[in-house]
Protein backbone atom coordinates (compact mmCIF):
# COMPACT_ATOMS: atom_id res chain seq x y z
CA UNK A 1 0.00 0.00 0.00
CA UNK A 2 1.20 3.18 -0.82
CA UNK A 3 0.52 6.06 1.85
CA UNK A 4 0.72 9.48 1.31
CA UNK A 5 2.76 12.16 2.92
CA UNK A 6 1.03 13.28 5.95
CA UNK A 7 -0.41 16.64 5.23
CA UNK A 8 1.15 20.16 6.78
CA UNK A 9 -1.04 21.72 9.36
CA UNK A 10 -3.67 23.48 7.69
CA UNK A 11 -7.01 25.06 8.38
CA UNK A 12 -9.15 22.27 10.29
CA UNK A 13 -12.70 22.45 11.40
CA UNK A 14 -12.67 22.04 15.71
CA UNK A 15 -15.39 19.33 15.08
CA UNK A 16 -13.16 17.13 12.49
CA UNK A 17 -10.12 17.40 14.52
CA UNK A 18 -9.02 13.90 13.15
CA UNK A 19 -9.57 14.20 9.37
CA UNK A 20 -5.92 15.15 7.60
CA UNK A 21 -8.27 15.45 4.34
CA UNK A 22 -10.92 16.71 2.53
CA UNK A 23 -14.24 14.82 2.99
CA UNK A 24 -16.19 14.21 0.13
CA UNK A 25 -18.26 17.08 -1.19
CA UNK A 26 -21.85 15.13 -2.28
CA UNK A 27 -24.54 15.88 -4.67
CA UNK A 28 -27.97 18.11 -3.33
CA UNK A 29 -30.99 15.22 -3.60
CA UNK A 30 -32.26 17.61 -6.69
CA UNK A 31 -29.30 16.10 -8.90
CA UNK A 32 -30.97 13.10 -9.70
CA UNK A 33 -30.02 9.42 -8.68
CA UNK A 34 -27.79 8.45 -11.03
CA UNK A 35 -25.68 11.85 -11.00
CA UNK A 36 -25.35 11.12 -7.37
CA UNK A 37 -23.91 7.83 -8.22
CA UNK A 38 -21.62 9.09 -10.84
CA UNK A 39 -20.41 11.71 -8.03
CA UNK A 40 -19.56 8.82 -5.86
CA UNK A 41 -21.91 9.83 -3.46
CA UNK A 42 -22.61 6.27 -2.28
CA UNK A 43 -19.09 4.81 -2.87
CA UNK A 44 -17.22 2.79 -0.11
CA UNK A 45 -15.35 6.02 1.96
CA UNK A 46 -12.13 6.64 2.40
CA UNK A 47 -11.83 7.01 6.40
CA UNK A 48 -10.97 3.32 6.06
CA UNK A 49 -7.74 4.03 4.08
CA UNK A 50 -7.22 7.44 6.25
CA UNK A 51 -7.60 4.92 9.56
CA UNK A 52 -4.88 2.97 8.07
CA UNK A 53 -2.78 5.70 7.09
CA UNK A 54 -2.30 6.91 10.83
CA UNK A 55 -0.95 3.38 11.76
CA UNK A 56 1.55 3.97 9.28
CA UNK A 57 2.52 7.55 10.91
CA UNK A 58 2.48 6.37 14.38
CA UNK A 59 5.14 3.47 13.33
CA UNK A 60 6.91 6.48 11.44
CA UNK A 61 7.20 8.06 14.10
CA UNK A 62 8.10 5.09 16.61
CA UNK A 63 10.53 4.55 14.59
CA UNK A 64 12.48 8.33 14.46
CA UNK A 65 12.15 7.99 18.25
CA UNK A 66 13.96 4.46 18.63
CA UNK A 67 16.71 6.22 16.28
CA UNK A 68 16.99 9.08 19.16
CA UNK A 69 16.57 6.85 21.91
CA UNK A 70 19.32 6.65 24.38
CA UNK A 71 18.17 5.82 27.74
CA UNK A 72 17.92 2.30 29.09
CA UNK A 73 15.11 -0.13 29.82
CA UNK A 74 12.80 -0.85 27.40
CA UNK A 75 11.67 1.61 24.84
CA UNK A 76 8.12 0.60 24.55
CA UNK A 77 6.96 1.45 28.63
CA UNK A 78 8.54 4.92 28.29
CA UNK A 79 6.29 8.02 28.23
CA UNK A 80 7.20 9.52 24.72
CA UNK A 81 6.36 6.47 23.29
CA UNK A 82 2.63 5.68 24.89
CA UNK A 83 1.80 9.41 24.00
CA UNK A 84 2.67 9.09 20.46
CA UNK A 85 0.73 5.53 20.67
CA UNK A 86 -2.35 7.68 21.95
CA UNK A 87 -2.14 10.23 19.89
CA UNK A 88 -2.46 8.33 16.40
CA UNK A 89 -4.81 5.72 18.10
CA UNK A 90 -7.23 8.01 19.17
CA UNK A 91 -7.54 9.44 15.73
CA UNK A 92 -7.23 6.18 14.63
CA UNK A 93 -10.37 5.36 16.46
CA UNK A 94 -12.50 8.43 15.46
CA UNK A 95 -11.73 8.11 11.60
CA UNK A 96 -12.67 4.57 11.83
CA UNK A 97 -16.20 5.25 14.04
CA UNK A 98 -16.57 7.75 11.02
CA UNK A 99 -15.97 5.14 8.02
CA UNK A 100 -18.32 2.64 9.96
CA UNK A 101 -20.88 5.38 10.51
CA UNK A 102 -20.40 6.94 6.98
CA UNK A 103 -20.99 3.27 5.30
CA UNK A 104 -23.74 2.51 7.10
CA UNK A 105 -25.31 6.00 6.24
CA UNK A 106 -24.35 4.76 2.17
CA UNK A 107 -26.00 1.52 2.19
CA UNK A 108 -29.04 2.97 4.12
CA UNK A 109 -29.08 5.88 1.70
CA UNK A 110 -28.94 4.04 -1.66
CA UNK A 111 -31.50 1.47 -0.54
CA UNK A 112 -34.03 4.46 -0.12
CA UNK A 113 -33.15 6.20 -3.02
CA UNK A 114 -33.71 3.05 -5.35
CA UNK A 115 -36.85 2.70 -3.31
CA UNK A 116 -37.91 6.39 -4.09
CA UNK A 117 -36.41 6.20 -7.86
CA UNK A 118 -37.75 2.87 -8.57
CA UNK A 119 -41.07 0.53 -8.10
CA UNK A 120 -39.28 -2.05 -6.27
CA UNK A 121 -39.79 -2.83 -1.99
CA UNK A 122 -36.68 -2.16 0.03
CA UNK A 123 -36.75 -6.07 0.62
CA UNK A 124 -36.22 -6.77 -2.82
CA UNK A 125 -33.79 -4.21 -3.49
CA UNK A 126 -31.91 -5.19 -0.59
CA UNK A 127 -31.65 -8.61 -1.69
CA UNK A 128 -30.61 -7.99 -5.47
CA UNK A 129 -27.64 -5.43 -3.99
CA UNK A 130 -26.72 -8.34 -1.54
CA UNK A 131 -26.42 -10.33 -5.07
CA UNK A 132 -25.28 -8.08 -7.18
CA UNK A 133 -21.67 -8.30 -7.71
CA UNK A 134 -20.68 -4.92 -9.68
CA UNK A 135 -20.67 -1.16 -9.38
CA UNK A 136 -23.44 1.05 -7.95
CA UNK A 137 -23.72 2.34 -11.68
CA UNK A 138 -24.31 -1.14 -13.29
CA UNK A 139 -26.77 -1.84 -9.98
CA UNK A 140 -28.39 1.11 -10.86
CA UNK A 141 -29.03 0.34 -14.93
CA UNK A 142 -30.19 -3.72 -13.31
CA UNK A 143 -32.57 -2.32 -11.14
CA UNK A 144 -34.07 -0.02 -14.29
CA UNK A 145 -34.51 -3.54 -16.41
CA UNK A 146 -36.40 -4.94 -13.36
CA UNK A 147 -38.76 -1.54 -12.56
CA UNK A 148 -42.12 -3.16 -12.87
CA UNK A 149 -44.82 -3.26 -11.32
CA UNK A 150 -46.24 -1.42 -7.72
CA UNK A 151 -45.30 -2.30 -4.14
CA UNK A 152 -47.56 -4.55 -2.67
CA UNK A 153 -47.91 -8.51 -2.29
CA UNK A 154 -49.60 -9.33 -4.67
CA UNK A 155 -47.77 -7.45 -7.43
CA UNK A 156 -44.49 -8.75 -5.91
CA UNK A 157 -45.84 -12.55 -6.62
CA UNK A 158 -46.68 -11.44 -10.12
CA UNK A 159 -43.51 -9.74 -10.81
CA UNK A 160 -41.69 -13.38 -9.61
CA UNK A 161 -43.90 -15.03 -11.86
CA UNK A 162 -42.84 -12.79 -14.98
CA UNK A 163 -39.13 -13.23 -13.88
CA UNK A 164 -39.85 -16.96 -13.88
CA UNK A 165 -41.73 -17.22 -17.02
CA UNK A 166 -38.95 -15.11 -18.99
CA UNK A 167 -35.87 -15.60 -17.28
CA UNK A 168 -35.09 -12.88 -15.31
Amino acid sequence: MIVPPKPKRGKRSPFYWWRRWKSHQYLPVRAGLLARIQNGDFDYPNLFEWAKYEKHYMNDEHDAYRAEYKGWGDIEFTEKWIDIEKRYMKRYNKLFEDACEVEQRHLIGLVDAFFNEFILSKDAIRAIMEEFGGTVEELYHYIEKLQVGVRSDSDAKQLKRLRQKYGL
